[in-house]
């Protein structure tokens, strides 16, 4: 099973809590990023998008 995961760079505020899962890095422009989009399992990605201050990170099954 594969999840895709969806961050909302637009609503990001830049807080850097997410960039401690291996799924998500800070660019130059000081707003988070989904390094890869479908990913084989959850791990790190739950408690990040729980803690994420502003909801930006999102998560769901993939269907396809």
């Amino acid at each position: 099973m594969a999840y895709i995961i969806q961050l909302d760079s637009v609503a990001c505020i830049g807080c850097v809590a997410c960039t401690c899962c291996e799924y998500f890095e800070m660019r130059p422009d000081m707003k988070a990023h989904a390094v890869q989009q479908l990913v084989p399992e959850l791990g790190c990605i739950v408690d990040v998008a729980e803690g994420c201050p502003v909801g930006a990170i999102t998560y769901s099954r993939d269907i396809s």
